[in-house]
């Protein structure tokens, strides 16, 4: 009985030796090999599959899991009675070949079948169309049922990339889109082949059709961003005539507020420099995210007030179509904003860049830290502005005001300072948060004066 087993073991491998069945990747073309190059989306390709031999073979072609929302495999000439794939079986492959299409909730693709009443004969059996439908890396397995119905023979992946990454660095940001804008409304120039490259639906004019397909691809291949490295490379230098910070509605940098409250807050934008700034990505992370919270979801004023606070103000010609808000890159508890400008036009004016709502969760000190990612001036030059942050000085107003006089503004103004029981930093949160409760302070003190005076009182303690 072994020695049965044994032969018939033996038979079955050179018979499997024999038969060399294999899959290759050809371009669109069906001739030209394929280089195992990165390809755009939307890239068609062909699967052929190839046979020395003359006897009837049943195999696949499928795409499994999440591969499947990358790319498809695509048949022709379908017979909706048979269900058969006709033009995807070639001569070879013998009169009476089929493919069939398999689709269920882990793969997708087809079942290969040569002819088993005529002799096939080797040669191209058979050929399925692959495209490149989403960014990423996909892989279409090739299986031979003879030796497995669930383990793929053999496996092919692709590295497929947006077709709006021009320069083919990776990733697609301000520099595609600052090709992308050098062409606009071109139908023929110097370099025709550079236009090509951003006549993203080959139409042969870069119009508002690319633009709409490029933003579908912005900020694609973006990486996180990593802790600077202390052995590495010196960061550039801060540009002081650029300066972006974060300012409550009456432009202060340091303020007071009570447990539970919630402010209104912006990233401001001061630029005393040549270069006009044309795309920003900046965020705000928070110093100690157990004492306060950032509202990062979008304002929608189709939705009731509450659904949501993040708004980007910049401007003017904003193209808001890559406006991008939400959490924090750096940061999750954070704030991220991106803007761009349309067509390097002038560059984004001073002033407030965005705005988002801070609420004060606990007692203490908190700070909002902004984070330079990235910023473009419209001389195509990466800036690199001064980042300044918000100290907010967070209470309860009920324990602060135990300890101390209720005092009018007039007397606070013309009263030397007195021993007392209370904190200075007490003191000086209580000061700041006069400041933003008495009209009348406001109405008759301008708050650089009042800053000087808490500054003095301060270095009276």
């Amino acid at each position: 009985m072994r020695t049965i087993i044994t032969i018939m073991a033996f038979i079955l491998i050179a018979s499997m030796a024999a038969a060399q069945i294999t899959m290759e990747v050809y371009e669109s073309d069906g001739t030209t090999i394929f280089d195992n190059r990165n390809i755009w989306t939307g890239t068609q390709l062909k699967l052929i599959v190839s046979s020395d031999s003359s006897e009837f073979w049943y195999g696949g072609l499928f795409i499994a899991g999440s591969n499947r929302n990358l790319a498809y495999l695509s048949g022709s000439g379908n017979d909706p009675n048979s269900r058969d794939y006709e033009d995807c079986h070639l001569l070879a492959a013998g009169s009476n070949a089929m493919v069939t299409r398999w689709e269920d909730s882990t793969i997708e693709g087809f079942d290969l079948f040569s002819s088993y009443d005529d002799d096939p004969t080797s040669g191209d059996w058979f050929v399925i169309d692959y495209i490149a439908s989403s960014p990423g890396d996909p892989n279409v397995g090739f299986y031979d049922y003879d030796i497995s119905w669930v383990i793929a023979n053999s496996s092919v992946t692709f590295h497929q990339v947006p077709k709006a990454d021009f320069n083919a660095d990776g990733v697609v940001d301000y520099i595609d889109f600052a090709m992308l804008a050098k062409h606009w409304e071109e139908s023929t120039c110097p370099d025709p082949a550079e236009c090509q490259i951003v006549d993203l639906n080959s139409d042969d004019v870069v119009d508002a059709n690319d633009l709409i397909l490029f933003a579908d691809d912005w900020l694609w291949g973006i990486p996180e961003p990593e802790p600077e490295d202390p052995n590495g490379p010196p960061m550039p230098p801060s540009d002081p005539n650029l300066v972006f910070s974060i300012v409550d509605p009456n432009g202060l940098d340091e303020i007071t507020i009570n447990v539970n409250d919630t402010v209104t807050l912006y990233i401001n934008m001061t630029n005393n420099s040549q270069v006009g700034v044309w795309a920003f990505n900046v965020d705000a992370t928070i110093s100690d995210p157990n004492l306060g919270s950032i509202d990062n979801t979008p304002y929608d004023p189709n939705n009731p007030p509450g659904a949501g606070t993040a708004r980007l103000l910049a401007g003017p010609y904003r193209w808001t179509m890559f406006d991008s808000w939400g959490p924090g890159a750096v940061q999750q508890e954070g704030i991220n904003f991106t803007a761009v400008n349309a067509l390097l036009v002038g560059g984004f004016d001073d002033g407030h860049l965005a705005s988002f709502e801070f609420t004060c969760q606990g007692l203490g000190d908190v700070t909002l830290e902004l984070v330079n990612l990235e910023t473009s001036g419209t001389n195509g030059n990466n800036l690199h502005p001064t980042v300044e942050s918000i100290l907010i000085h967070q209470v309860d107003p009920n324990s602060l005001l135990e300890g101390m006089s209720m005092m009018s503004s007039q007397e606070l103004l013309t009263t030397e300072p007195q021993p007392t029981t209370v904190s200075t930093e007490e003191i000086l949160m209580w000061l700041n948060y006069l400041w933003k409760t008495d009209d009348d302070i406001q109405n008759m003190i301008d708050k650089k004066d009042w800053k000087l005076f808490i500054k003095s009182v301060e270095e009276s303690y």
